[in-house]
């Protein structure tokens, strides 16, 4: 016990066991949770009552209180001083260093996800989706587009054409050479066709 005027801080390592008992890994940012302020500073003039807890029902214990004055230990003063709140700076920093060791320990998880993707997902399944996909965007891009529009002109070209088939006789230059040049009119091609040479 330090009573030197100014705050003084002891380290409980109950706490320390305790959150190593319950996960090792996160003991470590928990080893200064145990450095707490002691609530009395100073003692001022007067008569001081200390009270000593010990297991006497099975066998006398003693204790043996030493009482210094501080006033000989200036350096030692001012060394704890420093010492302590170098610790309390290292604690902020540990705290500090757990949330981002907690968030390094996260996207190590998710990496590790990724990775197992490429191995657990068989190829078959995986292609399959791809194609399910492909399938599905083409049919929603088939319902977008707009309907075809027929022209009444086409339409009237290929019933004149129909009458024209019935009504000649088949297989005659004239009818194919017409029937060639019908059918480049509509598909917009211009084909040149040799009426001299025989069909």
């Amino acid at each position: 016990m330090y009573f030197l005027g100014f705050p003084v801080y002891s380290l409980d390592h109950t706490i320390t066991s305790m959150a190593q008992e319950k996960n090792p890994e996160t003991a470590l940012f928990k080893s200064l949770d145990g450095f707490q302020q002691c609530e009395v500073t100073e003692l001022k003039a007067g008569t001081h009552i200390f009270a000593v807890y010990g297991d006497n029902f099975f066998k006398s214990v003693s204790y043996t209180i030493q009482v210094l004055c501080a006033a000989s230990f200036t350096q030692e003063k001012e060394d704890l001083r420093s010492v302590e709140a170098q610790i309390l700076n290292k604690r902020a920093e540990l705290a500090k260093f757990e949330t981002e060791y907690r968030e390094i320990d996260e996207l190590l998880k998710q990496r590790n996800e990724i990775h197992s993707a490429y191995t657990t997902v068989p190829l078959i399944e995986r292609s399959s989706n791809k194609n399910r996909l492909r399938k599905s965007l083409f049919k929603k891009a088939v319902a977008e587009a707009p309907a075809p529009i027929v022209q009444e002109e086409e339409e009237e070209e290929e019933e004149e054409e129909s009458s024209r088939q019935r009504n000649k006789k088949p297989n005659t230059c004239d009818d194919e050479s017409e029937t060639l040049k019908k059918k480049t009119r509509w598909y917009n091609l211009h084909l040149k066709l040799d009426k001299k040479k025989p069909c």
